[in-house]
């Protein structure tokens, strides 16, 4: 039976290989695609339930505007819409056998994950590649459960400076595979510990994205240095003043900037705005930040800063930065030794007011 679950599984990923290898035609705006084993497993003999349905899966773009001559990122992330669509008894446990019920509800349980995805990987591709170089083409989501949605992809990208202003068209590779079916041999001598065989299909979606290139802005803003350059671990309600600088050749109106901390910081008041920045002009940037008992110190901490603004010819317009502080032991934590050592000058010395007021009342 070993084997023949090793030839089921060549067989598969051999299918597998052959979709990637033929590939989806980018001329195409919406593919799908599917292979699958000619039956599942109830050929063994004891499959107790026969499931149809599978992951159906969507991707989402962080921000669908980039701007001429420029480096930046796509972010993407994959959704997870898929479902059980039918659910068949394909053969009842027999009653008189604890082996089989156990079986069944076994294979009832494992069922189940039919709709995740697994081993998402995605791959991004440029309709024109003459107007962009997509320098990573492929990221890897893992796991995607039905429900759930994926931590965020990035895909590093060059506009390049001929680029004209417009929309562009991507197309988003998704390949992953799920459980097809899934088949428990009960045994009555281990009835708590049938044999538990997978099969799996693989499946591709590709899915059209647009993405709209605009004239750079004049505005170019960037962070300059933080006061303080320290934050003590544990502590509450720091003022963090962030200083940016416009290095551009346009006026920034209605600047606002949120900052967005790693894991272990957290900030209170995530705003701070603006009304003009000048070119050349400096700007201070005020923020309520705490920091975590847990937060790692003596190494600095990222916080990443997106600026919206608007420019002397269009709103809506957005850049970015980021600035890092370093995170250190509490002032008790980094002197304990100096308030031990008071401490224990503290004991001395009233130890030594004793002493002499026990010699005078003896009259030594």
């Amino acid at each position: 039976m070993v084997w023949l679950f090793g030839f089921i599984g060549f067989i598969g990923f051999i299918g597998f290989i052959g979709i990637i290898a033929s590939g989806p035609s980018l001329a195409q705006p919406l593919q799908s695609g599917l292979h699958v084993s000619s039956s599942p497993l109830n050929f063994i003999g004891s499959d107790f339930y026969l499931v149809t349905g599978g992951p159906d899966l969507q991707v989402t773009l962080d921000r669908s505007t980039v701007y001429q001559n420029d480096m930046t990122s796509i972010f993407l992330t994959v959704q997870n819409n898929g479902h059980v669509t039918s659910f068949k008894v394909f053969q009842q446990p027999n009653a008189n056998r604890p082996d089989e019920i156990f079986a069944a509800q076994k294979e009832l349980s494992l069922e189940n994950q039919r709709s995740v995805a697994q081993g998402v990987s995605v791959q991004l591709q440029a309709e024109n590649s003459s107007a962009f170089n997509v320098k990573r083409t492929v990221a890897y989501a893992g796991n995607v459960p039905n429900g759930q949605v994926s931590q965020r992809l990035e895909f590093p990208i060059e506009i390049y400076q001929n680029t004209a202003p417009g929309e562009y068209q991507f197309y988003v590779t998704l390949n992953y595979t799920y459980q097809e079916d899934v088949s428990v041999i009960p045994y009555s001598d281990r009835p708590e510990n049938p044999d538990i065989y997978y099969l799996y299909a693989t499946a591709y979606q590709v899915i059209p994205i647009t993405v709209t290139v605009e004239r750079k802005s004049g505005v170019d803003i960037k962070a300059l240095n933080t006061t303080p350059s320290t934050l003590d671990i544990g502590s509450k309600n720091n003022i963090l003043n962030v200083f940016i600088k416009n290095i551009g050749t346009d006026t920034a109106k209605d600047l606002v900037a949120r900052l967005t901390p790693e894991t272990g910081l957290y900030v209170d008041t995530d705003e701070s705005p603006i009304p003009y920045l000048f070119p050349g002009q400096v700007g201070k940037l005020s923020f309520k930040v705490d920091v975590s008992k847990d937060a790692v110190g003596e190494r600095p901490y990222q916080f990443s800063l997106i600026f919206d603004y608007q420019d002397s010819y269009r709103k809506n317009l957005q850049d970015t930065d980021n600035v890092y502080v370093t995170i250190v032991p509490s002032l008790t934590a980094r002197y304990w030794w100096v308030a031990a050592i008071a401490v224990a000058v503290l004991i001395l010395a009233a130890l030594l007011v004793i002493r002499r007021r026990r010699r005078s009342a003896s009259g030594e």
